[in-house]
């Protein structure tokens, strides 16, 4: 598992990459290829898992719903906005 931290050509990643990488949250590039991306707080137990095209919302390690590009992203947006 790799953390991306350093500068990175964001134009090669995926949207729903891009925007959580400027709202703050973790995103990890897994050795399957897909990206995984976590809460800031530790409190919080959910996670975002690329799978194909699609995001996997779980929640506490259990699956609760697959989303698109455009509801992930407003997913996280609308975490980001509630924990400010």
């Amino acid at each position: 598992m790799t953390v991306v931290n350093s500068a990175v050509d964001f134009k090669l990643l995926d949207p729903v990459v891009i925007q959580a990488r400027r709202l703050g949250f973790i995103c990890q590039f897994q050795e399957s290829n897909y990206w995984l991306i976590l809460p800031q707080q530790s409190d919080q137990n959910w996670k975002l898992e690329q799978v194909g095209d699609r995001w996997t919302l779980s929640v506490g390690d259990v699956p609760q719903i697959r989303l698109y590009t455009e509801e992930a992203i407003a997913f996280l947006e609308r975490v980001r906005f509630e924990n400010n």
